[in-house]
């Protein structure tokens, strides 16, 4: 067996193939306290900022989806929610909407 094989030996005595690689979600820029995420241009979930908590709803309508987290940050509430979708998160793809979340929104001291 070489180096660059994807095949895994299961040590039963055969050879088990390697797990299908997860999609990569994205996440855009809705309105100034929306974002989307998304795979493959379908919508899976949505992301809304409410004073400095991200609240994660799942579902392809926002306004039928259904909370399923409430984090601190943009990248927890998107992996929240591709991770119900068996997805990943693009790192690049949280990172830049997070800058430009935090050029168009930035929250009052308490």
């Amino acid at each position: 067996m070489s180096e660059t094989s994807t095949d895994r030996f299961d040590g039963i005595g055969s050879y088990a193939a390697s797990p299908p690689r997860m999609p990569d979600a994205h996440v855009e820029r809705v309105a100034d306290d929306v974002f989307a995420v998304t795979i493959a241009d379908d919508a899976i979930g949505f992301i809304e900022v409410a004073g400095r908590i991200y609240v994660a709803s799942v579902g392809p309508r926002r306004d039928r989806a259904l909370e399923c987290a409430q984090t601190h940050s943009l990248d927890s509430a998107a992996r929240a929610i591709a991770a119900i979708h068996g997805a990943t998160v693009a790192d690049a793809a949280t990172s830049q909407a997070r800058r430009v979340s935090r050029a168009l929104y930035r929250p009052l001291p308490c």
